[in-house]
Parts: C-alpha cells; sequence; structure tokens
C-alpha cells in the first residue's frame, strides 16, 4: 500500500512534497482543502489533531510536522535514494543539526520577520532575525554544493525550502552564502517538478 500524503501545495506540504519526489518512494496525494472545512473534519482531526498539513500515514504509522516527516521518510527509505546518515555515521549530528535549525530558528525568525514583533534576542530561542541570516548566511557559503558536501540529504530540503520562501517574500535579505546554494538546490529536477508545475 502507497504512502498517503496530505497535501495542500500553498503550504509547507510542498517541501514534504519535494522530498517525496527526491525519496523516489511511493505515495498518493491526499488533497486537504482551507476552505471546505475538511482540516477541522473528525477524518483529518484523527490523523492530525492540530488541523494542519502536511501529515503522512505510512501503514499504521501517522507522522505530522515538516521535520518529523522529514527525519522520519528519509531514515525508512534509503532506495532509491538515501537522503539520511545513518545513525553511527559522523555526519549524522550535521544532519540532524541543519534539520533541527530550520524548525527552531528559521521560522521562528521568519516569523518574527513577517510579524515585525520585537523580542529580546536573549528571550527568543533563536536569538533574531539577524543571527539566523548572519549563521545560515556563513554556513551556506561553505556548502560545496550542499550542505554535506555532494551529499543532497532531507537537511537540504528543509533549509533550501524554507530559505528559498523566506529571500522569496522579502522576510530575508539574499546573502552571498545564499545565492549559490538556493541555485543548487532549487536546480534539482525534483524541486523543478513540485514547485515550476
Amino acid at each position: 500500500m502507497a504512502l498517503e500524503f496530505y497535501h495542500n501545495p500553498q503550504s509547507r506540504a510542498a517541501m514534504t512534497h519535494w522530498l517525496l519526489e527526491e525519496i523516489g518512494c511511493e505515495y498518493t496525494i491526499k488533497p486537504v482543502a482551507y476552505d471546505d472545512g475538511s482540516m477541522r473534519s473528525p477524518e483529518f482531526l484523527a490523523i492530525n489533531p492540530m488541523g494542519k498539513i502536511p501529515a503522512i500515514r505510512d501503514g499504521e504509522t501517522i507522522v505530522t510536522e515538516s521535520t518529523a516527516i522529514a527525519i522520519y521518510l528519509a531514515d525508512k527509505y534509503k532506495t532509491p535514494h538515501d537522503l539520511a546518515p545513518a545513525i553511527d555515521d559522523p555526519r549524522r549530528g550535521e544532519y540532524l543539526r541543519w534539520i533541527a535549525f530550520q524548525a527552531g530558528a528559521i521560522d521562528p525568525a521568519m516569523m518574527q520577520a513577517s510579524t515585525k514583533v520585537d523580542i529580546p534576542r536573549q528571550s527568543a530561542g533563536w536569538g533574531n532575525v539577524e543571527l539566523v541570516m548572519d549563521v545560515l548566511d556563513t554556513r551556506l557559503a561553505e556548502a560545496s554544493p550542499y550542505l554535506l558536501g555532494e551529499w543532497f540529504t532531507a537537511a537540504d530540503v528543509l533549509v533550501g525550502g524554507t530559505l528559498g520562501w523566506a529571500v522569496q517574500f522579502g522576510l530575508f535579505e539574499m546573502r552571498p552564502g545564499f545565492e549559490n546554494y538556493l541555485k543548487a538546490v532549487q536546480s534539482r529536477p525534483a524541486f523543478q517538478k513540485v514547485f515550476a508545475g
């Protein structure tokens, strides 16, 4: 039975869609609309009580939250494309760091930039927008072309996808370290299939 993917293209589920295409596993899209109440239906709330997408059902396993979905999929589906270092691989720490950085720093900094809410740097787990952009700029300037060198991973889907939106919508300024990295991740055939269609 193919994995079921609860999806709306106008949402963060687009990154999960990109990841599924990169992995190459079989999946079925279960469309979820914003305006018809289906996200608040008892059937969908049984999948995700938050009434949010993305969500996946893989047999008896249900996973919600983009980061958790990315870790789950990349760890489980190693063929035809392996997008995650194994638990005992020394690169696993760097991989997990950037997956967590996407959810714990890039996302909140984007929200802060969007809402223009002033939060003291010492009170915010992500520091502030400028700090997040500085850290990303420094790290991505070293990407060659991806976070783990030539190895494209699920971390690149999350970081590249979120950073692309932040720059596209003017929440983050384009930095030198961002440009080549975004060009590399956005030129991938799976990205083009999901976002250029």
